[in-house]
C-alpha cells in the first residue's frame, strides 16, 4: 500500500500547494474577480482536487494527519491495546507506532 499512498500523498501535495497559492495571488491581487464564474471554477479546481484525493486515502483505511508532510496513521492493535501504526511519505517502510492518545510526539520504533 505505501507505493499507492506515496502517489496519493504527492498528488495530494501539489493540489493543497496549489490552492494555497491561488488563495495567495486572489488576496494579493488588485482586481476583484466577484462574480465570474471563470475565476470561481478555476480557483476551486484544486481545492476540489485535495478532497478527492484525502477521500481516496481515507478510503483506504488510512487516516490522514498532516498532508503537507504525508503524515498518515494506520488504526492497528498491539499487545491487545489499540495504537496507530505511523508512516510518513519518504519513510521506507511502516516502522513506527504510538498509542492512540499520543501523536507524532509519541511514536516509538516498532
Amino acid at each position: 500500500m505505501l507505493p499507492q499512498l506515496t502517489r496519493l500523498l504527492t498528488a495530494l501535495q501539489r493540489a493543497h500547494r496549489s490552492a494555497l497559492e491561488q488563495v495567495a495571488e486572489h488576496e494579493s491581487s488588485p482586481v476583484s474577480s466577484n462574480g465570474s464564474a471563470a475565476a470561481a471554477m478555476q480557483a476551486s479546481g484544486p481545492f476540489h482536487e485535495a478532497q478527492r484525493l484525502s477521500g481516496e486515502i481515507d478510503g483506504l483505511g488510512v487516516i490522514l494527519r498532516d498532508p503537507d508532510s504525508g503524515l498518515v496513521d494506520f488504526a492497528s492493535e498491539r499487545d491487545g491495546e489499540p495504537v496507530y501504526l505511523c508512516w510518513r511519505l519518504g519513510e521506507a517502510r511502516i516502522g513506527f507506532w504510538h498509542p492512540r492518545d499520543t501523536g507524532f510526539m509519541g511514536r516509538l520504533p516498532l
